[in-house]
């Protein structure tokens, strides 16, 4: 029989299950123990008050009362017509684990914590995969690294907090992906890769753009596979590559369109109306202003196309980048070598190792496209990124095979030094974490060179949270505060969770003039909500503020 993709690659065993499960949980109890720090950004709390509706028709769903059903439109209407621009497997878990984890069983204290349970999960499962990838890749040790390297990046980190879908989206853009790897020859795998692309769109839109890349994949290895054999079907008895795909191909467009159809009831009335208004609503998504070196973007401007690549370059840790980086060269070393000459050398890893790159490369080459909206920051191509940490996993093996040639254990001993070079990695992680979105790394002088040179270092009014003390201990009883870029919902949730005074009162989205307190979280694009606060106050100065690396997050102001 002729060598498949996963011949030459090492199919996970046990073991590997046991030290992927570790490394997820290490990354689980990691955000856990930091999770009641981190604020609530403006889209969290839209989705909190989602899931909140979401429940609802979930209970209904579980009523015993035959007078009631939940596909009644009214109750379809009540749990999913807010927010419909969004699928709603994510706002249905976070809803359920509230409702019942905090609400009724009280096995969660904190409010937020409960809502953002099912992204910690999701994002440590991503953790395990990324760590089975790396074995298939280049063994063991490149696993490790490649579960470590995903773990240190802070604002990877950030988002696994949140109760939103960019965490969970990271995990299911890999879980296709890695399905769809072990599918190409396992029709059991090839039935369950459709069921999770359904999962995939029931997450968020970005899992739309992934069947053509994995197309591509397919194609490269079928036309590989001609070359070596003549045919691209196999001979009588066997099982070629084309059979395979056609079956996973069979999978993903059934099952994957039933999937979403089935998870969202909103659908099931004027379905091509509403699936219109899904696709239109994206293909025309709202353009958020983002200040860029010094430029601000907004309205109809097309991103510069460097962006994502130079936002990613200061944004994660030097030594991802640098194993990362010879990961790269060393999987498209491989890829070309076998594409010159497919019938020399061990059997056919195309299959593996154009999936990794072509994964990696996507995400940024759809947010840098002139004509994508102006979605704002990292998050939207982090499905590259565990994708990036396989690449840091084959890099630290490589390096080992350089350093230690003649030692047999030399993959091991580059994955040994691969995971202390990630120590600073961890650190600033860990340092970073309520704050995430303000990191940069050396290469950029930290927080302060970003400020310089006019980069973004906050995300839509996360930080208020790191004020709070400060207006508990000096704010008067009924205080009116001017809260900024921070919604109501946000500002409530801190109230439920006992963070901020109940007294206070929220002066509105328009309220400098009439507030006792005013909140600026600096961003470019606001400055004109700061000049408001200065015109009400009379002051430019404002009495507190957060600051990361002495640079200023958030600042509070105090009517004279």
């Amino acid at each position: 029989m002729i060598a498949s993709p996963l011949d030459g690659l090492r199919l996970p065993k046990w073991r590997d299950h046991g030290l992927g499960a570790a490394l997820a949980l290490l990354h689980g109890v990691l955000v856990w123990i930091t999770l009641a720090g981190t604020g609530v950004p403006r889209d969290e709390s839209f989705y909190f008050y989602a899931a909140d509706k979401a429940a609802d028709w979930v209970e209904v769903l579980l009523d015993d009362d035959p007078a009631t059903s939940a596909l009644d439109q009214k109750h379809i209407d009540h749990g999913f017509k807010y927010n419909h621009e969004h699928p709603v497997l994510m706002k249905v878990l976070f809803g359920v684990s509230h409702r019942w984890l905090h609400d009724k069983w009280g096995w969660i204290d904190d409010h937020r914590s409960a809502y953002r349970l099912p992204t910690v999960i999701m994002a440590s499962l991503a953790v395990w995969l990324t760590y089975l990838l790396g074995v298939m890749i280049a063994g063991r040790g490149a696993g490790v690294v490649a579960g470590l390297a995903l773990i240190a990046m802070p604002r990877v980190f950030f988002h696994s907090h949140l109760a939103c879908f960019d965490a969970p989206v990271t995990f299911m853009w890999l879980a296709v992906a890695y399905s769809f790897l072990r599918a190409a020859r396992s029709r059991a795998w090839a039935i369950g890769s459709g069921v999770i692309l359904g999962l995939g769109l029931a997450t968020k839109l970005n899992i739309f753009f992934l069947p053509f890349v994995l197309l591509g994949v397919a194609a490269v290895d079928v036309w590989s596979y001609r070359r070596r054999t003549g045919s691209m079907k196999a001979p009588k008895g066997e099982r070629g590559p084309l059979t395979y795909y056609a079956w996973i191909a069979g999978a993903m467009i059934v099952l994957g369109p039933l999937v979403f159809w089935a998870h969202w009831p909103w659908l099931y009335y004027d379905t091509v109306e509403h699936l219109r208004f899904y696709i239109g609503f994206h293909s025309k998504h709202v353009n958020y202003p983002v200040d860029y070196f010094g430029t601000l973007y907004f309205d109809n401007q097309p991103f510069p196309m460097s962006l994502p690549f130079v936002l990613s370059l200061f944004t994660l840790p030097v030594a991802t980048l640098i194993l990362g980086g010879i990961g790269i060269a060393v999987l498209v070393r491989r890829a070309w070598a076998q594409w010159r000459r497919p019938e020399v050398g061990q059997a056919d890893r195309r299959g593996a190792e154009l999936l990794v790159l072509v994964n990696l490369a996507v995400p940024f080459a759809i947010i840098a496209l002139p004509m994508t909206p102006i979605f704002g920051g990292i998050k939207h191509w982090m499905p590259a990124m565990p994708f990036l940490a396989v690449c840091a996993g084959v890099g630290a093996a490589r390096m080992g095979q350089g350093m230690w040639a003649q030692a047999q254990r030399g993959p091991l001993l580059g994955a040994a030094l691969g995971a202390l070079m990630l120590i600073p990695g961890f650190w600033a992680t860990l340092a970073y974490s309520p704050n995430g979105e303000a990191y940069y790394n050396a290469l950029i002088g930290g927080p302060p060179g970003a400020a310089s040179v006019r980069l973004s270092r906050n995300f839509w009014g996360y930080s208020s949270i790191d004020i709070l003390p400060y207006l508990n201990a000096e704010a008067a009883k009924g205080d009116r505060v001017f809260w900024h870029n921070a919604t109501g919902w946000a500002i409530d949730a801190y109230k439920k969770d006992g963070l901020l005074r109940r007294d206070l009162v929220n002066a509105g989205d328009w309220g400098p003039p009439y507030s006792d307190w005013g909140v600026y979280h600096d961003a470019q694009e606001k400055l004109p909500e700061e000049l408001d606060l200065w015109r009400a106050y009379g002051t430019e100065w404002p009495v507190e503020g957060s600051f990361v690396d002495g640079v200023q997050i958030i600042g509070v102001y105090k009517r004279p």
